[in-house]
């Protein structure tokens, strides 16, 4: 039976890291890689379709690509739940529907609702903490499973509005039953995230605590657990690694004009083979029939 994003969320022993994957390929591979579990990202699923992270996809479109993943892998996946809809009544079917697609957790923000990414077109104020918080309450009251844990997140620091106000966003989400909290930082350093962390172990807030660390990427997961960080989260990565990849490789190829220009830069089909489970195919077809 796999492990539960609420299970990482609660082993004292170590920090857990959950890594993008949007689609279930590389789910695979970040789970043959030794992470703990999945991150499906808005950002990675809007950029995998062309499309800026505006509110632009939906709860079916996340739906599908939930279920394609938790079918073929057996690590907890994290979803990206955006602002958790325009209200309540929406968190509520997110929750509902993200639990039968086999996700283990998600995660929504105080970005007020149509929401636009942290790092562009982001508005300057939080949604109102009454809104927040009765979609906290929904989520956590009409979940159907209770280790399906629901993590809040606040874009306090992003916006500029400093250490206080977070702090107090983080006293308001816990008072509302979260799992767990996650403070997101676009500093180019740890300190500001080091800084609340501190701050919030004080103030004897009792959920664990959540971190993105994209743009301070250079702290160890060592520092983020004396910090008494719970969970990383490696965001973007798999799509930027893919868009780099293949606009190299397909340049390669172009410019020396054949297949094999790139033969050093990409995987045997044998490997896609055992990755795909092509054995497990010929198993079925031997024992079904084709």
């Amino acid at each position: 039976m796999k492990k539960t994003i609420k299970q990482l969320l609660n082993d004292s022993s170590k920090i857990s890291t959950v890594i993008g994957a949007n689609n279930a390929l590389i789910a695979e591979i970040a789970q043959r890689s030794g992470y703990d579990g999945v991150w499906v990202s808005s950002f990675e699923s809007h950029a995998w379709n062309l499309l800026p992270d505006a509110n632009i996809l939906n709860t079916t479109d996340y739906f599908d690509t939930i279920s394609k993943i938790s079918d073929r892998i057996d690590i907890p996946i994290l979803v990206d739940a955006d602002e958790g809809g325009p209200s309540s009544i929406n968190t509520i079917r997110m929750v509902r529907e993200y639990e039968k697609a086999g996700a283990s957790a998600m995660c929504f923000e105080d970005n007020p609702s149509p929401k636009r990414c942290s790092f562009y077109g982001m508005k300057q104020s939080l949604e109102t903490p009454q809104l927040m918080c009765g979609k906290i309450k929904a989520a956590v009251e009409k979940r159907t499973n209770e280790d399906f844990a629901i993590i809040t997140r606040t874009e306090a620091l992003i916006q500029g509005h400093g250490q206080d106000v977070a702090m107090e966003r983080a006293r308001m989400y816990n008072d509302s039953g979260c799992d767990a909290f996650l403070i997101h930082s676009k500093s180019k350093t740890p300190d500001e995230v080091l800084k609340f962390a501190d701050a919030y172990h004080k103030a004897g807030l009792r959920a664990p605590l959540v971190c993105v660390p994209t743009t301070y990427n250079t702290v160890s997961n060592d520092t983020l657990f004396d910090a008494g960080i719970s969970l990383a989260i490696y965001a973007n990565y798999s799509v930027r690694a893919s868009v780099k990849a293949i606009t190299e490789i397909f340049e390669k190829m172009k410019q020396g004009g054949s297949l094999s220009a790139a033969n050093d830069d990409v995987v045997s089909m044998e490997t896609i083979f055992d990755l795909i489970r092509v054995d497990q195919m010929k198993e079925n077809q031997e024992r079904y029939g084709s």
